[in-house]
């Protein structure tokens, strides 16, 4: 029998897009999938869309409320709410393909019981020559990323690997047993870097993450995170989670000086240059433009803090 699929949709103030993704679902081939909806969303217009879908569906659809906008607590809700053998991600603002299941499912079964997650290509339509955004990622243990290779270069399964493979989560799915192995995704990520961190946990947990031939249509909708995709507003968490996912697994890998140079530099380009370009793009304030800056050095400051306190508490467990 083929293994039920439990489709996951995280969703927060975005009810039209949402119903578009629900009724592109209807056009998927293979029919044995469940879509579990976890809304943060602080007003009804969601569930009167679910509702009103759910009624003439021909697929079944959970909804579950709830209060923090923390997409790794809303992932693991989802995780808690499916009952397929197999989760997969899907955002509210994104479109996937009619054989999207069985293409994701066909990869499972080449690889087997080794396998612990897949995903494909997500390419974003909101632009005229319709560029990719994620294709066959890699990404390192202090979160730098390549987010498009080409097709054949080599996987990065390696438990004890420097670099390894990555999924967006517009696009992945997962094993739920595996998933509940390595007890879901890391609270702390609230947004950034929360699926980089699951799949790098994926492989150390002995299990591979693969890629599938498989593209899902991307149309990145305005959130509490950003503005536009150049205009991101969420400066404190790309700061804070990127200090955080360094120091979480790369601590004990590299030598200290190094990694703290590492990640300055890593800091510097992915937060401060990237404000100050907004300074010029988006003609920021300097009011504006301080708050950016003194949310980054906030959330540097509470990243390291929560990585050595993380290194402590293990090593209390492991004494």
């Amino acid at each position: 029998m083929k293994p039920k699929v439990s489709i996951v949709i995280c969703t927060c103030e975005r009810p039209a897009s949402l119903r578009k993704t629900l009724i592109a679902l209807e056009n998927l081939t293979n029919d044995n999938f469940e879509v579990v909806i976890i809304d943060a969303s602080t007003t009804t217009d969601t569930l009167n869309i679910v509702t009103s879908l759910s009624q003439q569906s021909s697929y079944y659809i959970k909804l579950d409320k709830i209060n923090i906008k923390n997409i790794s607590v809303s992932r693991n809700r989802g995780i808690k709410f499916a009952s397929g053998s197999i989760i997969a991600f899907l955002d509210d603002d994104a479109i996937p393909p009619p054989n999207w299941i069985e293409k994701l499912l066909s990869i499972y079964s080449l690889h087997g019981n080794k396998c612990g997650g897949v995903g494909g290509t997500v390419r974003d339509m909101t632009k005229s020559d319709y560029p990719l955004q994620y294709h066959c990622g890699i990404t390192n243990i202090i979160s730098n990323t390549i987010a498009i290779r080409s097709g054949d270069n080599i996987n990065y399964n390696e438990p004890q690997g420097f670099w390894y493979n990555g999924l967006m989560g517009a696009n992945s799915s997962y094993r739920k047993d595996v998933l509940e192995k390595i007890n879901g995704y890391d609270e702390f990520f609230e947004y950034f870097l929360d699926e980089t961190d699951v799949c790098l946990r994926v492989i150390q947990a002995a299990y591979e993450i693969h890629y599938c031939d498989v593209v899902v249509d991307h149309y990145p909708q305005a959130s509490h995170n950003r503005q536009d995709q150049k205009h991101l507003t969420c400066w404190y968490s790309l700061a804070k989670n990127t200090t955080y996912f360094a120091l979480k697994h790369a601590l004990k890998k590299i030598p200290f000086p190094i990694l703290i140079t590492r990640l300055t530099i890593l800091l510097i380009y992915r937060c401060f240059l990237r404000i100050i370009r907004l300074k010029f793009t988006h003609h920021l304030s300097n009011k504006l433009l301080w708050k950016y800056i003194k949310e980054s050095i906030e959330g540097i400051r509470l990243g390291w803090t929560a990585g050595m306190t993380l290194h402590k508490v293990n090593e209390s467990k492991e004494n």
